[in-house]
């Protein structure tokens, strides 16, 4: 059971509590360990919170995992996390959307976002520098020491079902057809606390549909997904190998570090498949 925490959160009368209630893995709003990106991202914590919140947590007993913001402006080239103590670190880029703070910051021209090829540069350099200190980057966003994989996320990955709890958290029921039924609580706290069992969203979801969901999920990992899983989009498996985007191993098509940066790109070829020889088929 993986509880999600910001660095405040993790005092240790609150950790004691999770343990006792059965949380053995804690996930940590790290975002950063420099002082000026944590002003710009707008937390709550400041310089050092985030060391000691990991630490403490696994004094506690908790498996650890850091998360880390890259290429926030004006912030340093430096590759996150690796000085840790941790045995797991999600690794994720800033997404400035529309109707948000940071959106409308960009939009006064008081938060200029990195260029594409210096967010590219600053995710190849942290691939290798957490690589080199023994980290597997094994998903796109996501780094582990060896045998430490976070088992909860592959369960998104494999498209597998999952239980979310709490505000805005989502989950996912499979159908013995294959079907399924994605939910997502309220965003509210208020909405959420005085109906906890009523989902504010509801997507039904056709068992094609979650075979595409799977393939470009799992072509978000370093196992990548078995070549006759790709089978609904004929040539997509030989295109990625061609264009160094994948490579075959052992039966299966798996991404590269050009296919992690490509990862948005591979999604959508592989939807456009999918969706490609549902039109023929009807």
């Amino acid at each position: 059971m993986t509880l999600e925490a910001n660095p405040t959160d993790c005092t240790d009368d609150l950790l004691a509590a999770w343990r006792a209630a059965g949380v053995n893995r804690g996930s940590i709003g790290v975002q950063s360990l420099s002082p000026r990106e944590l002003v710009v991202l707008g937390r709550d914590h400041r310089f050092g919170d985030g060391r000691a919140a990991v630490e403490r947590a696994i004094a506690a007993g908790l498996a650890t995992s850091a998360d880390f913001i890259l290429g926030v402006p004006g912030g340093g080239a430096a590759a996150p996390g690796a000085e840790l103590a941790t045995d797991h670190l999600s690794v994720y880029e800033l997404t400035i959307e529309d109707r948000t703070a940071f959106g409308q910051r960009v939009r006064d021209g008081r938060l200029v976002p990195l260029p594409d090829d210096a967010l590219a540069e600053l995710y190849v350099a942290t691939h290798d520098r957490l690589t080199a200190a023994g980290y597997e980057h094994y998903e796109i966003s996501s780094y582990a020491r060896p045998g430490k994989r976070a088992r909860h996320n592959a369960l998104y990955w494999r498209g597998a079902a999952f239980l979310g709890l709490g505000v805005g958290a989502a989950s996912l029921e499979l159908a013995a057809d294959g079907s399924g039924r994605r939910a997502t609580n309220p965003r509210s706290a208020a909405a959420y606390l005085a109906d906890p069992g009523t989902p504010a969203e509801v997507v039904d979801s056709a068992p094609a549909e979650l075979a595409a969901d799977r393939a470009w999920l799992g072509l978000r990992t370093s196992d990548g997904v078995a070549e006759a899983d790709l089978a609904a989009a004929p040539g997509l498996a030989e295109a990625l190998v061609v264009e160094r985007l994948a490579e075959r191993k052992a039966g299966r098509i798996c991404p590269t570090l050009r296919g992690f940066l490509m990862a948005d790109r591979i999604a959508a070829r592989v939807v456009e498949g999918w969706n490609a020889r549902l039109y023929r088929s009807g």
